[in-house]
């Protein structure tokens, strides 16, 4: 896994979108997983639900290829 990291690169990765999918760019998607409160966590990961989360949020390519994966971040 690796992010791309000049215009060109993202460029390749839009056309290639474009062509299999007839959408330009990438596909990016998060989602909120529920999990316990964590001893001496405060307000920091509750939701606007009330509940407890921590953030999933990945960006693929054409052929769902991970090009960036961040987990952990908090539920807001």
């Amino acid at each position: 896994m690796g992010s791309p990291r000049t215009a060109d690169q993202w460029k390749a990765i839009s056309d290639q979108f474009a062509s299999q999918w007839n959408f330009f760019n990438t596909a990016l998607d998060g989602k909120h997983i529920a999990i316990k409160c964590p001893p001496g966590v405060s307000h920091f990961i509750i939701t606007t639900k009330f509940s407890f989360s921590t953030i999933l949020l990945a960006l693929v390519d054409a052929d769902y290829k991970f090009l960036f994966v961040d987990v952990g971040s908090n539920g807001r």
